[in-house]
């Protein structure tokens, strides 16, 4: 049985979500691949890094910037593709747990988490934040059909603000979610990355339970085409980011790796 090559990759991933929506990740030319192909070649081809101490400095932080708008776009993705109930912050009492040992918390914390999953079903994604005296915090989704939410007796802009008792580290608040969701997402995503490009913990979010991944299919786009069919402006990012309406497009010659 063959398969036609052009469904096998392409220049575009389409991801579509449970509102309706979709997003389109598009390129210039065709490099996406499908999981489980990849690409045969007579000799393996290795891109030049450049050498030196310096050199070695600005690939390492345009690597770290590359992941956080990595970990960024695929949280936005994951929490667009399931529903929660509450946005959460969770804070670390002094007297439960060493606020400032990243190893220490991780622990307790994920330990935490595994018994709400198992035990009331929570389903999650949390951020993990760093107070400017070096402790840490969470910010997230949470839902759960075992989940336990009581009324703190606090109002923020005439909404109720909840304490979650099952939560035994320190302080908690959760406001059930409400408007936009996707501007709801987008706040959760802003934290990655506030401690300066370096990844927390060792991770840039933590999810679990029952979650859905995005729905994607490949596909083989023309990005000028595509750009008259929606009307709109298309940029695809890059070290040399091209910006097209579909009849017109510039691409910039003053960019680096680290912008890609």
């Amino acid at each position: 049985m063959s398969k036609d090559i052009s469904t096998i990759g392409g220049n575009a991933i389409i991801y579509s979500y449970p509102n309706g929506d979709t997003d389109i990740v598009c390129a210039a030319s065709k490099w996406l691949k499908a999981p489980g192909w990849e690409v045969a070649a007579a000799h393996e081809v290795q891109q030049p890094r450049p050498k030196g101490r310096k050199a070695d400095k600005r690939a390492e932080g345009d690597d770290a910037l590359r992941s956080m708008r990595r970990a960024r776009a695929k949280l936005r993705r994951l929490a667009l593709s399931n529903s929660f109930d509450y946005f959460v912050t969770l804070t670390l009492a002094p007297d439960q747990i060493d606020r400032y040992d990243p190893k220490q918390i991780m622990r307790s914390v994920n330990r935490w988490l595994d018994n709400m999953v198992r035990r009331s079903g929570l389903r999650y994604i949390l951020v993990p934040e760093q107070h400017k005296d070096g402790a840490w915090h969470f910010h997230g989704f949470f839902a759960g059909d075992g989940l336990k939410a009581v009324d703190s007796g606090i109002r923020w802009d005439g909404r109720e603000v909840y304490n979650l008792p099952q939560w035994g580290y320190g302080f908690s608040t959760a406001q059930r979610l409400y408007g936009e969701y996707s501007a709801a997402v987008a706040y959760v995503c802003k934290y990655i990355g506030k401690q300066q490009g370096q990844r927390p913990m060792g991770r840039w979010y933590y999810s679990g339970g029952a979650l859905a991944e995005p729905m994607k299919e490949y596909a083989t786009l023309e990005y000028r085409e595509l750009a008259r069919e929606l009307n709109a402006i298309v940029v695809l990012k890059g070290h040399g980011t091209i910006i097209t309406d579909g009849s017109q497009s510039y691409r910039n010659v003053t960019g680096n790796p680290g912008m890609a």
